[in-house]
C-alpha cells in the first residue's frame, strides 16, 4: 500500500494550488476511514490517479469514538487541487460515501487560496521510517532536495490501515519558514500517501500542539 515519495515528486505541477471544501452530513464513520475516502472519490473523479498534485484532507469535524468517528456540523471534506481541477472537482456534489457508515457530501464546495504562515503542520507523513530520528532524517532530506529549509519538530505516531496495507509515520510540525517556503511545502506536501490524507501541511499558530 505505502507509496513513498518526497516532496520533489509534485513540485512539478502546474498553476496555483487552493482548497476546495464541501460540508458533509453523516453520523459516524470508520475510525480507519482514509482507504474507503480514497476509493470513493478516484471512481468519481478518475483524473485524481493521475493528478500528482492533488491531496486529499483528513476530515475535519469529527470527534473519536472507541470504535468510530462521529461527524459533527462543522464536518468537512476537502482536496488540495490544482486550480485548473476546482470546476471538475464540484461535482462531488451529492455524492454518498461508504466509509462503513454512509454520509452525503453537500454543497459545490468553498474555494481557499492557500496562504503564508511560519509554521506549518501535518496530522500524517510518512516516508517509509517507523523509528523517530530515522524519520526525521529522512523528512530533512526530503526538504532539502526541494530547496526548503525549516526547523522540525515531531510529534504523535500514526497509522493507517487499508485494503493492500498498512502505512505508518507521525504527525510533524516546520516552524521558521519563510513566506516562499512555506508556500511551496503547501503546494508540494511531504512523504507520500498524499491521496490518503498524508503530507499536507496547513497553517497552525504555534508549535506548542504538535504532540496533540
Amino acid at each position: 500500500m505505502v507509496e513513498v515519495g518526497h516532496a520533489g515528486a509534485v513540485s512539478g505541477a502546474k498553476g496555483e494550488m487552493v482548497d476546495l471544501a464541501f460540508i458533509l452530513y453523516g453520523r459516524a464513520i470508520a475510525l480507519d476511514y482514509a482507504d474507503r475516502l480514497w476509493s470513493a472519490l478516484s471512481a468519481r473523479l478518475p483524473w485524481l490517479v493521475e493528478e500528482s498534485a492533488a491531496g486529499v484532507h483528513p476530515l475535519a469535524g469529527v470527534s473519536p469514538g472507541d470504535t468510530e468517528l462521529y461527524l459533527t456540523r462543522r464536518a468537512r471534506l476537502s482536496l488540495r487541487l490544482p486550480q485548473p481541477r476546482i470546476h471538475a472537482a464540484r461535482s462531488l456534489t451529492g455524492l454518498k460515501l461508504d466509509l462503513d457508515g454512509e454520509i452525503e457530501v453537500v454543497g459545490e464546495g468553498t474555494e481557499r487560496r492557500l496562504a503564508p504562515a511560519s509554521v506549518l503542520y501535518s496530522s500524517f507523513v510518512t516516508v517509509g521510517e517507523t523509528d523517530e530520528e530515522l524519520f526525521l532524517a529522512a523528512c530533512r532530506r526530503q526538504l532539502a532536495e526541494s530547496g526548503i529549509a525549516g526547523q522540525l519538530v515531531c510529534g504523535r505516531p500514526r497509522r493507517g490501515v487499508g485494503a493492500g496495507g498498512e502505512w505508518r509515520g507521525f504527525s510533524l510540525m516546520l516552524h521558521a519558514l519563510s513566506k516562499e517556503h512555506s508556500m511551496q511545502l503547501q503546494r508540494v506536501g511531504l512523504g507520500g500517501e498524499r491521496k490518503r490524507g498524508c503530507g499536507i501541511f496547513v497553517p497552525h499558530k504555534s508549535i506548542a500542539a504538535v504532540g496533540e
